[in-house]
């Protein structure tokens, strides 16, 4: 740590934020300092051997954390002049008698209202402008990005940045981090390796996606039905010799990983078991992933009746049979060991005396009505309702086969003649709860919480207050109203993301202010009534950092993906920048400091901890980027400024923010006592290191 800058950091209270934990939250207890009812249950007890149940008790957990972590943000981030009241929606927008409310601040104004929970102001013109471009494109706004907005007086200047943001190419970026997230695209798992080039072509299959604005249903049904190679390459059926090897898979000039949605498919390989395993772990995902249903886990291994009371109504009177059939979609998928070319058929290596390596992956689909059996019974082409080992229990049908068909809710007709998984894809997307799990997902990523949460455990029984589930249990979603109509706007508008993430980021809820007068019940969370501040994640760190100081970076993330300048460009989260060089090394410990998980076993972490204070503070990754020898970037530019000017460019540049009186005179008298060049170095070094700077509130 350097340690002239402690002296400066003391004087502007800009410390690391201190640790925090859900024993900080006391203070919103009742006045006998108990808990509000059921407030600490969980359906399960103790956790042990639960696996990825939710309780009611993480459910408390997590919100208590988030608003620990606002309320600790927040005292260490000057407080700035509200920025605007929340304000009714016009009487145009109004709903009708029939329907309780219409459109987002509708619906969340009323049901603040109905349970007595004000809503705080909106947030300021700097906050918002921050907060917009953080949540759409996961970086900072520029210097002159905040000076423009803040200097607009139009009456639409919110509403306009959020287009302009979402016209740029950082948002395709950030957004294809959010479903690489989601689908899970990394290159190692426990059971797949989609190999490098795999993994590429899908991240790049979902770039483009969001690049062209294609339509959500497309891309699901372009993923569940793909086809083709594993990496988008073209290759023969059979290589004839080493040089013909070579001058295919060797030549990535002509003949370069493209764009490709079979990654998807990939992922489901489960080995261990008969191929049915495989095909119950591809609906398993499609089910969670496109509508929101974990739960059909747990049915592809018995009937929820028994074994799932505690959790979901809808997953009691779920069959096995029920996810047999949805799994049955994929039983047109060969036997995983067609996936690849045979070693056997591969040319040798003169020079290693071996076969070649021809990493990649090819899946076609067997004919209509053919089945290939292997000699211990293994068969594809038909979903095989009686097997017995493998990875979940053995099936024990009463016939020999398992007919697909969707179990679920679809107004779809689809011909005879369409591929199996052709079927499934328009089946699902037609299906009102494929809109609901998908709105439900991009809202949580605004909001730190869905509508539903945690956003892959939709009940299907607990959706309709008009057709209210058992008693003992309640209405699912916080705001359904809200939910049904995102979900049927989405829809209705071609499952535009644009649409989507326009309606929330241009609504005054997502407007509201992270500060809250009065004490803040953590179980208000629900309700919306505040903006929880979250730490910004790896990549957005990182990111922030290199806009921040203006000294760009170059990783090449693999083979395929060259010459990139952030980290929300990666392909993976997982070894990320690759390399034993000094700077992909020191930037890979960076952002592993920031626990961006492993998109397998080990989620996204947005808690605080001792190696980011330290990294932030002593890696070289940072370090560079405040040196004060260098001759390009913020600080060199701030140099060649007044003293003043030069303390409100970097606040400028770091924080998004003008400095407070306070901040602009003790940065200004730290400035002016000693070495100018280094005193800067370390007052950037500082904002760096500041609350604001790596929370988004």
């Amino acid at each position: 740590m350097k340690q002239s800058s402690c002296v400066l950091a003391a004087a502007l209270v800009l410390c690391a934020a201190p640790a925090f934990g859900v024993d900080d939250e006391a203070d919103w207890q009742a006045a006998d300092g108990s808990f509000p009812d059921h407030g600490g249950c969980t359906y399960f007890g103790p956790r042990d051997g639960v696996g990825p149940v939710y309780s009611a008790g993480d459910d408390l957990r997590a919100m208590r954390e988030r608003t620990a972590a606002t309320r600790h943000a927040l005292a260490m981030i000057p407080q700035p002049r509200r920025g605007g009241v929340f304000a009714r929606p016009a009487a145009a927008s109004m709903p009708g008698a029939s329907t309780p409310c219409a459109g987002i601040d509708d619906c969340i104004q009323k049901t603040a209202e109905a349970a007595g929970v004000p809503l705080t102001y909106l947030t300021t013109d700097a906050e918002f402008v921050r907060r917009a471009t953080l949540d759409l494109t996961g970086r900072i706004p520029t210097r002159d990005e905040v000076l423009g907005f803040l200097a607009d007086t139009s009456a639409t200047k919110r509403q306009d940045l959020v287009g302009r943001l979402m016209d740029t190419p950082q948002w395709a970026d950030r957004w294809t981090m959010f479903f690489g997230d989601l689908f899970r695209n990394t290159q190692v798992t426990a059971l797949v390796n989609r190999f490098p080039h795999g993994r590429d072509s899908l991240h790049l299959y979902l770039l483009e996606s969001l690049r062209a604005n294609k339509p959500y249903d497309q891309m699901a049904q372009e993923m569940i039905a793909a086809e083709g190679t594993g990496d988008g390459r073209t290759y023969p059926d059979r290589y004839t010799s080493f040089s013909h090897f070579q001058s295919t898979y060797g030549d990535f000039v002509g003949n370069p990983v493209k764009a490709s949605p079979v990654g998807y498919v990939v992922g489901g390989r489960t080995t261990g078991g008969p191929i049915q395993d495989t095909y119950d772990s591809l609906a398993f995902f499609v089910a969670r992933d496109f509508l929101g249903i974990s739960t059909m886990d747990c049915v592809l291994c018995h009937d929820g009746e028994g074994h799932l009371e505690a959790l979901s109504v809808w997953g009691t009177a779920a069959k096995r049979l029920e996810g047999w059939s949805l799994a049955a979609y994929f039983s047109d998928i060969p036997r995983f060991q067609a996936w690849r070319v045979p070693g056997r058929t591969l040319p040798m290596d003169p020079e290693r005396m071996r076969r070649v390596n021809a990493n990649y992956y090819f899946i076609h689909d067997l004919p209509a009505g053919a089945e290939r059996r292997a000699g211990n019974g293994d068969t594809a082409g038909i979903y095989l309702g009686q097997t017995q080992g493998g990875n979940r229990p053995d099936r024990l049908h009463q016939t020999r086969a398992v007919e697909p068909d969707y179990p679920f809710e679809s107004d779809a007709t689809v011909g005879s003649a369409t591929r199996l998984r052709e079927k499934l894809g328009l089946l699902l997307t037609a299906d009102p709860q494929f809109a609901r799990a998908a709105v439900n997902y991009v809202w949580r990523e605004f909001f730190s919480r869905g509508l539903v949460e945690p956003p892959d455990q939709f009940d299907l029984l607990r959706l309709d207050p008009a057709s209210p589930p058992p008693q003992g249990w309640s209405i699912q979603p916080s705001h359904p109203h809200l939910l049904e109509w995102l979900a049927e706007g989405f829809a209705e508008n071609g499952f535009n993301l644009k649409w989507l993430m326009k309606e929330i980021a241009t609504s005054q809820t997502y407007q509201l202010s992270s500060r809250y007068e009065g004490v803040f019940n953590p179980l208000n969370e629900q309700y919306f009534v505040r903006r929880q501040a979250k730490r910004l994640t790896a990549e957005q760190m990182h990111d922030a950092i290199v806009v921040a100081s203006g000294r760009p970076v170059s990783y090449n993330a693999s083979r395929n993906l060259r010459r990139l300048g952030y980290a929300m460009q990666f392909p993976d989260v997982v070894n990320m920048p690759p390399g034993n060089g000094r700077y992909p090394r020191r930037a890979r410990q960076f952002l592993q400091a920031f626990s961006p998980g492993d998109r397998e076993g080990a989620p996204r972490s947005g808690a605080g901890s001792p190696l980011q204070a330290l990294n932030l503070m002593n890696n070289p990754f940072v370090l560079l980027r405040t040196d004060p020898r260098a001759t390009t970037g913020t600080l060199w530019e701030s140099l060649q400024l007044s003293d003043d000017a030069l303390v409100a460019n970097l606040y400028l540049s770091v924080l998004s923010r003008h400095p407070t009186e306070q901040e602009a005179a003790a940065g200004l008298q730290y400035v002016q006592g000693g070495d100018r060049a280094q005193r800067a170095s370390n007052l950037m070094w500082t904002l760096f290191n500041k609350t604001d700077f790596y929370f988004n509130y």
